[in-house]
């Protein structure tokens, strides 16, 4: 008694010390003194008192009743409860608490001690009875059985667990009747379980029956094992009583094993059963189809020797150690048919473990693989050649690569490496179409072949681009002599169908110990001679030199310096005016870009530009001269001069996707400025490759009020064509033209009739270059309208710009229009 500890839950104060100091007059050990229901629930949890003395009325949103459920239902302490009134009302909610005992107040020491005793000794044996319910549920959970009961002159039938678990059987579980319980077997087994069920009834035999659950249409089936006897209670009547199992993963397993004697014999892969000893048990149908020998024929052999071309022993000399080990030995074998022929196999050899360790069976299971092994060595052909050309791929000239190397160390000779591409190919593929750009590949493929000997290696690293390895050189001249023999054949007319194609390539030749003695560093060298070949105008070849690498480098540079440039702010625009020759009006200029490099200075243009579109930096670059132009042109506009328009140079690629135009003209919208404002300079080459979407973006720009100017004419691959098919404003001549106009009558001839062509297709001149008052007068003379050049002004930064035209009110001085004594000048 003297370890019993109570928790007292009383808001009347002189009633919870009354009781408390009984309680320990009694003996007891109080742990607490609360007066309301949460206090309750929580003193409960921190003490752990052995019982709780709960008042039924308490004051606050939980009274005694409240409080007592949860107490009990998180730990199953035992509650008394004390109230001063004990109606049938307060006695029925009373009692959802489960109590131990009822007080009436006010209580006498004695009844207080005779109800607390008691309930202690109630709570004791209930523990115990809880315990040993508890481990019969779990031997049942062990078990995985439920309880079944019929109760048979009431015609009851309930099924339960009784380790607290959901039933194995859902739907089978009711206070209903037995016809109830056999509505919920499937229809197949329905049967047998109600006359099963009537025998126990009616002759006491046990019953044990196995059947299936009847399950939902989104249910697997299940399997259920009942096993149940007869018991009679005299006046309380009949039961049935048992035990119901959920079987299943037993029923699957079986059903396994039975699919498992399908697979032995309807496989096509053969199998084999041996004994310890290596001989034939059984064998399946598959392994006669493979094999030509029948099952009897198989088991009268003395071991599975006869089988192999090549005996080989895989008997295991103790059992296996794991589960893993149990697969003996797989690979490739090969077997004798019974007609002689040799079957190349995959064979797997598996143990089966004896009870009481050893060997008990050898499992071989085997499959003709001659048609794999085919098609492996297909694929190992094309894991190294070009499939389109059947030249060596990229992998496979790395690995001839490496050996050349090692030979031309050994022999002390030199290798030579050319990187061959083909001249304007894309032109060819895109206007042909790619079915007859491939058949132009494989010609080229062949000639190359039978260009070189043997021993020499032919790859095609992808697209356009071959590489030729010459093993054994004697001499640099044996290359030069094979290289011009690869232009001429390259230059020979190709015919494909209906069309006759001429192409030319471009080579790079890089040669080992001399340019460096790996695969890498050599086709690296070779590609920058390639790089040269095709800045010296094509249809050549070149060698490597140390300068190429140098130039290469900086290249890199560039290009990764234009990140930076970009980011930094080393960008600048400068303007150079565009001169009315007639009254020296300068009526626009030409945004040109300059780079301020902190390291190199500034720059050239012409240099990093052509960088900038092989890394894909072209468009940034033209988006952030764009967005400076408009910021430049919309201040002069406002504070200068409202007719002056900026000229910038457009990328191609800006006009390969229709949202930039559109993107562009929003910008123009948003800065205020009036399409009149700009003229973008377009080149002839986005004109010769130009699709719908080119003429889509012009025709956008221009109905702005945008003009279009076509940039360096004559400069480049011209045709006459797409003057007639674009609209455009103007043309600007190349200064490589206006350079000889007073030296050259050609260039003057030509200039003359660029102007004439020009005005008959109602668009405007401009002359760059314009250097001297001769070149002006004789401009002037062939009736351009405007011009460009050192003559007027070097380009200039935006503030001497405009000091620039407000020094001569817009105009500059001199003789306009020119005069034409300016010609012997």
């Amino acid at each position: 008694m003297k370890n019993i500890r109570i928790l007292i839950v009383e808001d009347e104060r002189i009633i919870a010390m009354d009781l408390q100091l009984q309680l320990q007059a009694l003996g007891y050990l109080v742990c607490g003194v609360v007066a309301s229901g949460s206090l309750a629930i929580a003193r409960a949890g921190l003490e752990q008192p052995d019982l709780v003395l709960m008042d039924i009325h308490l004051e606050g949103e939980m009274d005694g009743v409240d409080a007592a459920c949860e107490i009990y239902r998180r730990r199953q302490t035992p509650i008394v409860f004390l109230s001063a009134y004990a109606e049938n009302a307060t006695l029925q909610r009373a009692e959802s608490a489960m109590p131990y005992g009822y007080l009436v107040k006010p209580v006498s020491p004695r009844e207080l001690h005779a109800t607390l005793q008691m309930a202690m000794v109630r709570f004791g044996l209930q523990h115990r009875a809880d315990e040993q319910l508890g481990r019969m549920g779990k031997a049942m959970q062990a078990a995985e059985l439920d309880v079944w009961e019929w109760r048979v002159e009431a015609d009851q039938m309930q099924t339960f667990s009784l380790a607290g678990n959901a039933q194995l059987a859902p739907g089978l579980a009711a206070n209903e009747s037995i016809r109830h319980f056999i509505e919920q077997v499937d229809a197949r087994d329905a049967a047998a379980v109600s006359e099963a069920v009537s025998r126990t009834r009616d002759q006491g035999c046990a019953l044990d029956i196995r059947f299936r659950a009847r399950a939902g249409s989104d249910q697997d089936e299940r399997w259920l094992h009942a096993r149940a006897r007869c018991f009679d209670d005299g006046e309380a009547g009949r039961r049935i009583i048992g035990v119901l199992q959920d079987i299943t993963g037993q029923r699957r397993t079986e059903e396994r094993l039975l699919q498992s004697a399908t697979v032995f014999d309807s496989t096509s892969e053969g199998i084999a059963i041996l004994d310890a000893h290596r001989k034939v048990v059984s064998v399946n149908p598959a392994f006669s189809q493979q094999t030509g020998y029948s099952a009897e024929e198989a088991m009268l052999w003395p071991d599975i020797d006869p089988l192999y071309q090549t005996p080989h022993s895989f008997a295991c000399s103790g059992p296996p150690a794991s589960a893993d080990e149990r697969k003996l030995w797989q690979g490739n074998v090969n077997y004798l048919h019974k007609n002689g022929k040799i079957l190349n196999i995959w064979e797997s050899i598996s143990i089966v473990p004896g009870p009481e360790g050893g060997v008990a069976n050898y499992v071989l299971v085997f499959s003709d693989i001659s048609s794999v092994l085919a098609a492996q060595e297909q694929l190992a052909y094309l894991a190294k050649h070009d499939p389109l050309t059947n030249l060596c791929n990229r992998r496979m000239l790395q690995d001839r690569m490496e050996y050349g190397l090692a030979q031309t160390m050994r022999h002390q000779k030199m290798m030579a490496v050319l990187l061959i591409d083909l001249d304007h190919f894309k032109t060819i593929n895109d206007s042909l179409g790619h079915s007859h750009g491939d058949q132009l590949l494989s010609t080229i493929a062949a000639r190359l072949q039978g260009s070189v000997r043997a021993s020499d290696t032919v790859a095609r690293l992808g697209g356009d681009e071959f590489c030729i390895v010459l093993g054994d050189i004697e001499s640099p001249g044996d290359v030069d002599l094979m290289a011009q023999k690869l232009l001429q054949r390259l230059a020979e007319p190709v015919r494909l169908e209906q069309v006759v194609c001429y192409v030319t390539g471009s080579i790079g030749i890089s040669m080992a110990p001399a340019d460096g003695m790996s695969v890498d560093e050599l086709l690296r060298n070779a590609d920058q001679a390639m790089y040269g070949a095709k800045h010296a105008g094509r249809n050549r070849y070149c060698f490597y030199a140390p300068a190429m690498q140098k130039a290469a480098e900086v290249r890199l540079q560039i290009s990764n310096g234009l990140h930076l440039a970009l980011e930094q702010g080393q960008f600048r625009l400068e303007f150079q005016p565009i001169i009315d020759l007639a009254s020296g009006r300068i009526r626009e200029a030409e945004a040109l870009l300059r780079w301020q490099h902190p390291e190199h200075g500034v720059i050239n243009p012409a240099v990093f530009i052509p960088i900038a579109e092989e890394c894909g930096l072209s468009g940034k670059i033209c988006e952030w001269v764009y967005d400076q132009a408009l910021s430049v042109i919309r201040e002069w506009r406002d504070t200068v001069r409202d007719d002056l328009r900026i000229a910038i140079n457009v990328s191609a690629l800006h006009f390969r996707d229709l949202q930039n135009p559109a993107r562009w003209l929003d910008k123009l919208a948003r800065a205020g400025v009036p399409g009149q404002a700009l003229m973008l300079e377009v080149t002839e080459s986005l004109l010769l490759d130009a699709d719908r979407k080119v003429q889509e973006a012009l025709d956008l720009y221009q109905a702005a009020g945008i003009r279009i100017a076509l940039d360096d004419f004559g400069s480049g691959y011209s045709a006459l064509s797409y003057l007639q098919r674009y609209r455009l404003d103007c043309l600007k001549i190349d200064q490589a033209f206006v350079r000889r106009i007073t030296d050259e009558p050609r260039d003057h001839a030509l200039c003359e009739a660029i102007v004439v062509m020009a005005h008959k297709l109602g668009l405007k001149v401009i002359a760059e270059g314009v250097e001297t008052p001769a070149q002006a007068a004789i401009l002037q003379t062939c009736r351009c309208e405007h011009a460009q050049g050192f003559l007027y002004s070097r380009p200039l930064p935006a503030d001497l710009f405009v000091e620039l035209l407000r020094r001569h009110g817009g105009s500059l001085p001199g003789d306009f229009p020119p005069s034409p004594r300016a010609r012997s000048a």
